[in-house]
């Protein structure tokens, strides 16, 4: 190990022990002729390129079996949903993959990589083009696209409906939301889906001074109004709703329990799509500001879309010392490749 040439190897120890020991003077340590240290030399030393080459590592363990095969399933990684929520992890975690992994962590490049599984089409609220394009970027940083329906979840693989076995070292489910058990337990009117029912106005219908907003809640059937989607500009708007009807009723002697049902609530909340937007990873996103998904509008995709992407975010971030460290921080990845806090 002392004589490799690490300019053209990569040298990684495996041992139990994190020094060597020079047998020949062992016996002399028993007596007291020598100190124990005296005849230990750490392995750092004697290959100088485990402790500063970034090819080059020493692992405190044992060797108990070699198998390829499972160095590849747990580099592994699968996400399943092809939604905004999946896609921008699926392109974040490939960005980290081909910028830090493979230049600190050479050993295991070719095993390490991204499967996104999806039942159907990607991001499937966008316009088709920018479905496509979404498609090329995450194939071209090396993200593997699936379609299928998981059927069963073991702790080592994935089941697919036509039998296919997908196995993965780190499992992420981004399919969407359902009610949780609390929800399911509580004895409240319920809307489609198992969700806690709301009127017009995000009350909880027959339980007085009761509302309900985000995804732990839906219009009932009797309102007639279709199915809100799991976003999170939706439980916002209901939020800024909300707080206005409550001061509304607080200002008309309502504000007590039991003491607002003959207050006039007002206009019922209704909700208007402001769009949707998602990142690709490599400076690319998707922008889609339309209302509907037939509805004409504003759709981008590319670099401007990026930097709109992280314009308007930066500005939803609630306090200025945290607008400030983000906006150092995405300024650092343009200018040097990558986070300064990896640098």
């Amino acid at each position: 190990m002392k004589g490799i040439d690490t300019s053209i190897y990569d040298v990684v120890c495996v041992s139990p022990r994190n020094h060597m020991v020079f047998t020949p003077l062992l016996a002399s340590t028993c007596v007291g002729t020598l100190e124990f240290r005296s005849v230990a030399e750490p392995v750092g030393r004697i290959q100088p390129a485990i402790s500063r080459e970034p090819g080059s590592y020493f692992f405190l363990s044992n060797c108990k079996g070699i198998d390829e095969q499972e160095k590849s399933r747990l580099l592994h990684c699968v996400v399943v949903g092809g939604g905004p929520t999946g896609v921008e992890f699926s392109g974040e975690l490939s960005d980290f993959i081909m910028r830090d992994v493979r230049q600190r962590h050479a050993h295991v490049k070719d095993y390490i990589r991204v499967t996104l599984i999806e039942a159907n089409e990607i991001l499937s609220s966008f316009d088709d083009r920018l479905r496509r394009y979404a498609t090329r970027q995450l194939t071209k940083s090396g993200v593997h696209l699936v379609r299928g329906i998981v059927k069963d979840v073991e702790p080592d693989k994935i089941v697919l409906d036509n039998g296919t076995e997908v196995p993965y070292g780190l499992l992420v489910w981004s399919t969407g939301v359902g009610p949780s058990s609390l929800v399911k337990s509580l004895d409240l009117p319920k809307a489609p889906g198992g969700r806690i029912g709301i009127d017009e106005w995000l009350r909880v219908p027959n339980v007085p001074d009761v509302y309900a907003i985000g995804d732990c809640s839906g219009f009932v059937e009797s309102t007639g109004k279709p199915v809100l989607p799991a976003l999170a500009q939706v439980a916002e708007r209901q939020g800024k709703y909300l707080a206005g009807l409550l001061n509304r009723i607080g200002k008309a002697g309502g504000g007590r329990a039991n003491s607002g049902a003959e207050v006039d609530l007002g206009d019922p909340f209704v909700y208007k799509h402001l769009g949707s937007m998602a990142t690709l990873g490599r400076y690319k996103a998707l922008v889609d500001l339309r209302q509907s998904k037939e509805g004409k509008g504003i759709s981008l995709a590319g670099f401007l879309s990026w930097f709109i992407w992280r314009s308007a975010y930066l500005t939803r971030v609630i306090s200025w010392r945290n607008r400030f460290y983000v906006a150092v921080n995405w300024l650092t990845t343009m200018v040097f490749g990558r986070d300064i806090s990896r640098i």
